[in-house]
């Protein structure tokens, strides 16, 4: 079998202005809003809509074959106003750029044309009678829970959910949420932060902590207990793989990256190795543990655009009011190769398939989200700081990173409705 490829908690009120982070602390800091731990709530949900039988997901459409991976973004005129309004949904703050007074809202009217066919905006009535009854779940890094938190924004247009809580003292309790959409719909939407997909530990628990070390063969993550359960899984991750790191395997080191403190040989490949053997082995987890009809869709990297004549706290950073044209894009050969190792990795796992109701396919964003650097939070990740004429000082804190919503990374989950009328 052959993938087909597609293009397919208030912020801290007083913040240090000015301050110079590393990246992994703008995932940190911007998506640490309190949430819960619910997995328990998940068996009795499946339990329901088994009693229910809900209907298999949409049969595949003659456009399927689309390649939504080239074209361009063009200005749409037509469009009148924001898909969903942000103020009033559980969503990181600082990406209500609307509420937070980003300018230029513009970066609101540029729509992705594929260069061989139409990708048509998602339809929220038609996205959630398409999953009636299924369980979705959002796995990877901020991400992921960005792309979700945009996805369950825009269905409550039509649809309320119920937001599932259950504080608990863990360390990780603030990184999972989960959104029930109540009948006739009886959608479950999750999303499982595990930055690496296996278990790490150090800086992305702890940011004090200078590097990460991972255990490549560990599935002790919250999202390992419940990926039976679900029926279409988006896994995003990737940002957190550059950065120091020590690897064990098999109770053993296996290498690191930039760790000259240590005297380990690297790590085969890099970082870029350690993310596709990560990817390998998830989604043989996932076939392995996986006994139902499932639709996993792995995400190619969105990558952040911190302008590289600024520096990182510099207004500047990332204030461009327009996309990238098809040259100016900075090239990027880390991403790409983490991208093509999504695309042969799942590629792999399609083939090695044992089950037919078991599908793989690709969300393959870079591209198109490599041209848009427009679309960040930028400096505005609080509401009224520079707004009503405020100016924004020289130095800032940014967010280049994450993607104002709504803004570019609705066109993800319009490409993900497509992988899924196409997935039946």
């Amino acid at each position: 079998m052959q993938v087909v490829t597609h293009s397919h908690c208030s912020f801290l009120k007083n913040f240090l202005t000015g301050a110079v982070f590393t990246l992994p602390l703008v995932y940190i800091l911007l998506h640490s809003a309190p949430s819960f731990l619910s997995y328990t709530n998940l068996a009795a949900f499946q339990a329901h809509r088994t009693s229910t039988s809900p209907p298999p997901l949409p049969p595949p459409q003659a456009w399927q074959q689309c390649d939504y991976t080239t074209g361009k973004w063009v200005w749409d005129g037509s469009v009148a106003g924001r898909r969903y309004d942000s103020e009033n949904c559980d969503m990181v703050s600082a990406q209500k750029c609307v509420i937070n007074g980003k300018p230029d809202n513009g970066y609101l009217n540029w729509r992705w044309q594929p260069a061989g066919c139409n990708l048509s905006a998602l339809d929220p009535v038609e996205f959630l009678r398409a999953v009636r009854g299924k369980v979705l779940a959002f796995v990877g890094d901020s991400t992921a829970r960005n792309q979700a938190e945009s996805l369950v924004c825009f269905l409550s247009t039509v649809s309320r959910p119920e937001t599932t809580h259950q504080y608990e003292d863990h360390p990780m309790s603030h990184k999972f949420w989960r959104w029930v959409f109540p009948a006739p719909h009886n959608v479950n939407i999750s999303t499982y932060w595990s930055p690496f997909l296996v278990r790490a530990e150090g800086r992305s628990v702890d940011y004090a902590m200078t590097h990460d070390t991972l255990f490549l063969d560990a599935f002790t993550e919250p999202w390992t207990a419940d990926v039976d359960a679900m029926d279409v899984m988006v896994i995003s991750a990737g940002h957190w793989f550059n950065h120091q790191a020590v690897y064990y395997d098999d109770g053993q080191i296996a290498g690191v990256f930039a760790r000259p403190d240590v005297n380990e040989t690297d790590i085969a490949g890099g970082y870029i190795g350690a993310y596709r053997k990560v990817i390998r082995r998830v989604l043989e987890y996932v076939q392995e543990k996986s006994s139902g009809d499932k639709l996993v869709v792995v995400s190619t990297m969105a990558p952040a655009h911190f302008d590289a004549k600024y520096a990182s706290n510099h207004r500047d950073a990332c204030s461009r009011p327009n996309p990238y044209d098809e040259g100016e894009v900075p090239g990027d050969g880390g991403t790409a190769e983490m991208r093509k190792a999504v695309l042969e990795e799942a590629a792999a796992a399609a083939a090695k398939r044992q089950r037919r109701g078991l599908r793989f396919d690709v969300l393959d964003v870079t591209r198109l989200a490599s041209m848009r650097p427009d679309g960040h939070p930028g400096a505005y990740i609080v509401k009224d700081r520079y707004g009503a004429g405020k100016p924004v000082p020289e130095t800032v804190f940014n967010d280049c990173l994450h993607w104002c919503a709504p803004g570019p990374v609705d066109t993800f989950n319009d490409i993900l409705m497509h992988i899924l009328a196409a997935s039946g």
